[in-house]
């Protein structure tokens, strides 16, 4: 029995140790294609039919990582023509001009004052320290050299794929390599195959005119109290983004907690990329800052008033529990608010695989420990905002309750006082002039196409409501079941 238990767990150990590499082959396949095409990688020999043989599933060792760093640059040739000498002992001959040019040019060191490390295996850090360097990254100025995944997870090289210590495959390097194509030098807008071959392989990013004249700064101070609907726009919908935003590869980026426990800043290229492809995790064990579980089964529909509300959504990004994405939200901002927002994205992406910079922010008041609310901030960069153009503000309220939001704690709102009869507050009715199709309402819920082609009820974020002529925006407080008794239908993009 012991002996059949014991060769099930080596058969179960050798099939992982092969799942990663066939997982990761068709990736690398096509990475390896791309660059042997521009010239930028060498495979092992050839086959029979002449094509090139890559080796993908080969470890890579250090000296071997050089050359392929040096051919990415296109600095092979130089590197033949200066023959550069190394004083490291255990390189071998034919990696001697490489590992020499190099050192001298500061993309590598040693492991030791007279070794390389030539026949160690590459890890991630280290090859992803090559290709920083090569994009004008300095280590420990810009990163750390066994913690390069936080620098390259930020600028998209890698998406939380790697690990540090992971070591790599040839499959592996030339994925990174063909990423590493697409960022951009440092403190620069070209990329590393436009600085490299004066070749573009994406398609220029632009701002949107609005987007890039806009002076728009966010102040709390600003928003408008709350008053009926879960989120208000802002500046007319237009995002505060510049170029140097603009990003040809997908990443996403977490600001650290401050003293208080409380999130900051998240900042992304959202791309189908960093979709999920399973179901989400628990996140239960998360305790963001102002965290209370609290139930108000007879004023909110999934009964617990606070959700662990995440900044940028698992649909977008598959992050489960990520304390550094996950904020105190009432169930109502959540659920009724930004979900809808999220989801409008998420079909936009898929539906054209562009990319959506997008940056949300919790706002705090003070030293508050729940937030007051949520800036959301998208833009899509191939289409220059004509998919996705959003900034908006999410109320971090629940009706009926009122929230302490320097502590978390809550209770039920105090029944409205009721008006003197003497003088009753005047009711809007539904059919009165000042709210027929065609009257602009100063506060509103919905926009509504009147032309009667269309009759599309919109949420006001909703991207149809910038193709509309101005002439046929109807502004109205009405509410849903009122609309669409009048003969209106939702708009399929937004699903009011």
């Amino acid at each position: 029995m012991k002996k059949a238990l014991s060769l099930i767990l080596c058969c179960l150990i050798v099939i992982m140790s092969v799942v990663p590499a066939s997982a990761a082959s068709a990736e690398a396949q096509t990475a390896a294609d791309k660059l042997y095409g521009l010239g930028l990688f060498s495979g092992t020999g050839v086959d029979a039919d002449g094509a090139p043989v890559y080796s993908l599933d080969q470890t890579l060792t250090r000296q071997e990582a050089i050359t392929m760093i040096l051919s990415l640059t296109g600095k092979t040739e130089d590197a033949r023509k200066t023959v550069s000498k190394t004083h490291f002992l255990d390189v071998d001959p034919w990696a001697i001009p490489y590992v020499g040019y190099a050192y001298q040019q500061g993309i590598t060191a040693g492991v030791s004052a007279d070794r390389f490390g030539a026949h160690q295996n590459v890890t991630a850090a280290e090859y992803l320290a090559f290709l920083l360097s090569c994009l004008g990254y300095r280590a420990d100025e810009d990163f750390v050299w066994n913690h390069t995944t936080v620098l390259s997870n930020r600028i998209g090289i890698t998406r939380d794929d790697y690990a540090d210590m992971r070591v790599l495959s040839r499959g592996d390097a030339v994925i990174l390599s063909e990423r590493a194509l697409h960022a951009k030098l440092r403190n620069s807008t070209a990329t590393l195959c436009e600085s490299t071959l004066s070749l573009a392989l994406d398609e220029p990013l632009a701002l949107p005119s609005d987007v890039a004249g806009t002076w728009y700064f966010f102040n709390l101070s600003g928003v408008p109290a709350y008053s009926g609907a879960p989120y208000v726009v802002l500046n007319q919908n237009i995002p505060v983004f510049t170029t140097a935003d603009l990003s040809y590869l997908p990443f996403e980026s977490y600001s650290p907690l401050d003293s208080l426990g409380r999130c900051g800043e998240t900042f992304a290229c959202l791309g189908k990329e960093l979709m999920p492809t399973g179901s989400r995790e628990s996140i239960g064990q998360i305790r963001p800052s102002g965290w209370h579980t609290v139930r108000y089964d007879d004023l909110i529909p999934d009964k617990y008033l606070f959700n662990r509300c995440h900044l940028i959504g698992y649909q977008l990004t598959a992050e489960n529990a990520n304390e550094r994405n996950l904020i105190t939200g009432t169930r109502y901002m959540n659920v009724e608010g930004m979900e809808p927002v999220e989801t409008v994205i998420a079909n936009y992406i898929r539906r054209t695989g562009n990319h959506v910079l997008y940056r949300v922010t919790p706002v705090f008041d003070g030293t508050d420990l729940v937030a007051t609310g949520v800036h959301l901030e998208a833009l899509s960069e191939e289409d220059a905002g004509k998919g996705v153009k959003y900034n908006l503000f999410f109320y971090n309220v629940q009706p009926g309750i009122e929230i302490d939001y320097a502590t978390g704690d809550s209770r039920r709102a105090a029944a409205a006082p009721a008006q003197p009869e003497a003088d009753p507050a005047p009711e809007r009715d539904p059919g009165s002039e000042a709210s027929q199709p065609g009257a602009q309402a100063e506060t509103y819920t919905y926009i509504v196409n009147i032309n009667p082609i269309s009759k599309k009820i919109h949420l006001p974020w909703c991207p149809s409501v910038a193709k509309m002529n101005e002439q046929n925006k109807w502004y109205t407080e009405w509410t849903l079941d009122q609309l669409l008794d009048a003969g209106y239908t939702r708009c399929k993009n937004c699903n009011p």
